[in-house]
């Protein structure tokens, strides 16, 4: 396997599990979806994917976990970058004075 071969299904194992995390309702951590990012921008800099084909990836794959408005935000967005797509927690306000 060479080293693109290699770094395209590293990304594809972590971007689904990106996607269907957040289709099962699981916490995303900041530092997991910058990371994520920055591998997608490294993958995008040494060439072993374009942003066009990641643009399409990322399409498909919000498309398939979450559904058609999901897709439409990143057919909308011209960055290249992960949205989260989770339902914001409740914020109760505290009873304490």
């Amino acid at each position: 396997m060479t080293v693109s071969e290699h770094y395209l299904a590293e990304l594809e194992t972590r971007l689904d599990t990106f996607f269907s995390d957040q289709a099962e309702g699981l916490d995303i951590p900041p530092a997991l979806l910058y990371r994520l990012e920055g591998f997608i921008d490294a993958g995008i800099m040494v060439a072993f994917i374009s942003a066009a084909d990641i643009k399409k990836r990322l399409i498909t794959l919000a498309e398939h976990y979450a559904g058609a408005e999901a897709a439409a935000i990143y057919e909308n967005d011209d960055r290249v970058i992960l949205h989260l797509l989770m339902p914001e927690a409740p914020v109760y306000l505290s009873t304490k004075p």
